[in-house]
């Protein structure tokens, strides 16, 4: 039997291969520590023997957090992409070749590289598993559990530092089982460094005992003195991104507000296929609803804004300098990107900055890879707060009212849209942005399909880098953050919960509070037909949608959304791209490059078109076209996707299997107690 964790590969592992941290980009290995004599290894003994090698265990942990973009490359895929808000043009990724053509099984899940979204184990053996290899979580777990079992025998750190040490590894080794438990449902229970002899075949636990487990843990970590609620802002510079109190706080919420969902917190279970021992063994539900698992969630938040109020109220949301659209756009940007902020409770570091040609979400831009859909667009409101109804609008020649003015501001954030003062690299004022067919939109000197339906991506990406970082924009100068958590998914998450248990009007005061950052009015008062005071499923429908505005694009937050929420027929419906169209004065189509040497004014008037990305667009055939000052006819359907999900020409083929990955058939075949999630095979 091969054993995949012996103590020598975990440390080979954590002192030599080790390139990144967490908290701190430019920390290295001396030359010295690495010069050993002929064939002999780096041990424990070695690790414990000094704190600053002690450091570097930790720093391996925190190098394990989680962040969509890390080590994700163009042939993976981004993962949001499976949900509505985005889908891929690449038919080469991950999502083109296994999840759009519906051929992903447990077999062919964990070939080497990553194609499901996360691997519970490779063909390869844990010992060729990076922290950042494949979303494998337990390469983080044993790092965690090496710290936590030997910290208390370094010789030069003070008992303070080992408390604190082995508070931040538990935090850091739920925040793993949590990634986990999303993507697998219950898992085996490590709690100690698995020694030389040991391997890793433990059963399964119960959906309740890994949870369990995991809020244990950040239990333990909460009430931790020597674990800081905040780090100190003279710190910040260097620490940012260090775990404290309320990083365990809101993880804990979070992980309570995903068990407490339909997927797992139902009278029925969320898939009835066979195989179906998980879901006989409580592995991956309950087994049953019960209304105090939202109820634990509302505690949860209840017990961060209590200690949150007891230590200053440390944490804020990011506020807007001015009310304008200008200062609400910053604020918000300046919540999910910057580092040191004082929304985010947890915030990954996995690089400095966000251009590396081939390191996601920047270098997969250009080609379509990360493409949102118009079914996202519609989300984000207008900007008074009344929800987007710019619908009546599609198809009129032209159209009565220009659907991209007056909007959230959170949209200019997350998508690039057709608006006269978006700047974005080489647009500005004397040059404005143009989205329309026959356009201009250049990138980093060259013309790029960012755009497959439609409408650019801009949320992390932004336009591409300063020169600094070598490309041409000027807006993305700064170190950038994921965040695990921040503090606006907790007032969201706490919001749901409130729903949940019978309480819409507080809960709308959560929710308020986060839209109020961006300038729009109260929910429930711009939107009075949707009765949200007393209608829980029109409630619940609305902070999803408000999280879609809000989170999406982080941490993969609109998938998992319609995961837990076990939200089928989004996953089923057909999704949508956008043309957008110039005209003339005669309302003909111009399917030209606007200059200001022109001596035209800059268009005002557009056609919209939206199309099926299943069918392409069918509505523009038969308009007239200006092209080079020649006229003729559109004659066939344009747009239509090359990349097609199965769903959308077979319905009847969606399974909820879907909503959680398979695990490997070679490690259940081992007959240790690992059962298969039910419908994969």
């Amino acid at each position: 039997m091969k054993k995949r964790n012996s103590i020598k590969s975990i440390l080979l592992l954590t002192i030599i291969s080790f390139v990144g941290v967490a908290c701190v980009d430019e920390i290295k290995f001396g030359n010295a520590f690495l010069e050993k004599a002929p064939g002999e290894d780096v041990n424990e003994d070695v690790i414990f023997s000094k704190k600053v090698y002690t450091d570097y265990l930790l720093w391996q942990c925190y190098e394990g957090l989680f962040t969509p973009f890390k080590n994700c490359y163009a042939g993976n895929g981004q993962f949001e992409t499976l949900s509505d808000i985005m889908h891929s043009e690449e038919g080469w990724d991950s999502m083109g070749r296994f999840h759009y053509t519906g051929v992903l099984s447990a077999s062919n899940a964990n070939p080497g590289w990553l194609v499901a979204r996360a691997a519970y184990i490779t063909s390869g053996g844990m010992e060729n598993m990076s922290n950042t290899a494949f979303r494998c979580i337990w390469t983080g777990i044993r790092d965690c559990c090496l710290l936590l079992d030997n910290v208390d025998r370094v010789p030069d750190m003070t008992d303070a530092e080992k408390a604190r040490y082995k508070a931040e590894a538990k935090v850091i080794m739920a925040s793993k089982y949590f990634d986990g438990i999303h993507n697998f449902g219950g898992l085996p229970i490590v709690d100690h460094a698995l020694a030389a002899d040991e391997v890793l075949e433990k059963p399964r636990s119960t959906i309740e005992e890994t949870v369990t487990f995991v809020v244990r843990l950040l239990d333990e970590a909460i009430a931790e003195p020597e674990l800081p609620w905040n780090i100190p802002t003279s710190e910040l510079a260097t620490w940012a991104g260090r775990v404290t109190k309320a990083s365990a706080l809101g993880i804990k919420a979070k992980l309570l507000n995903y068990v407490a969902s339909p997927i797992f917190n139902s009278d029925t279970p969320y898939c009835v296929e066979e195989p179906q021992e998980a879901v006989n063994a409580l592995q991956v539900w309950y087994g049953n609803y019960d209304v105090k698992r939202w109820e634990a969630v509302v505690d949860a938040c209840e017990e961060f804004f209590r200690m949150n109020s007891a230590n200053g109220n440390y944490y804020q949301l990011e506020e807007a300098t001015t009310p304008d659209e200008a200062g609400y756009r910053a604020a918000f940007r300046k919540a999910y990107r910057a580092r040191g902020n004082r929304e985010s409770l947890l915030e990954v570091h996995d690089r400095v900055y966000m251009l590396e040609w081939d390191n996601q979400p920047g270098g997969f831009w250009h080609d379509g890879g990360i493409a949102p859909t118009l079914e996202w667009m519609e989300m984000f409101p207008w900007a008074d707060g009344k929800n987007y109804d710019g619908q009546k609008y599609y198809n009129q020649r032209p159209a009565q009212k220009d659907i991209f003015e007056k909007r959230d501001p959170r949209l200019y954030e997350s998508i690039v849209v057709q608006k006269r003062d978006y700047k974005h690299q080489i647009y500005g004022e004397d040059n404005p942005i143009q989205l329309w067919e026959g356009g201009e939109f250049l990138t980093s000197g060259g013309r790029y399909n960012c755009k497959p339906w439609g409408l650019p991506t801009y949320k992390f990406v932004l336009d591409l880098g300063d020169a600094i970082q070598g490309g041409k924009g000027t807006i993305d100068k700064e170190p950038f953050q994921t965040s695990y958590i921040r503090l606006a998914e907790l007032y969201l998450i706490y919001a749901e919960a409130l729903a949940e248990t019978g309480n819409n009007v507080k809960a709308l005061e959560q929710i308020n509070k986060v839209r109020a950052r961006v300038g729009l009015g109260k929910l429930e008062v711009m939107n009075p037909e949707l009765s949200l005071t007393t209608n829980k499923e029109n409630l619940i429908k609305e902070i999803m949608r408000e999280r879609a505005c809000e989170l999406g694009f982080e941490y993969e937050t609109r998938l998992h959304d319609m995961n837990r929420r076990v939200m089928e027929k989004d996953f089923k419906k057909h999704l949508h791209g956008i043309h957008i169209y110039r005209l003339d004065d005669d309302n003909d189509l111009v399917l030209e490059k606007w200059t200001k040497d022109s001596g035209d004014p800059f268009p005002t008037k557009f056609l919209y078109v939206p199309y099926d990305l299943n069918e392409g667009d069918a509505t523009a055939v038969g308009y007239t076209i200006i092209k080079d000052g020649k006229e003729s006819k559109i004659e066939s359907p344009t747009g239509m996707t090359a990349n097609p999900r199965f769903v959308w020409e077979h319905p009847e083929r969606w399974s909820n299997k879907w909503l959680l990955v398979p695990l490997p058939p070679d490690e259940i075949n081992k007959n240790y107690g690992l059962t298969q999630n039910p419908g994969w095979y």
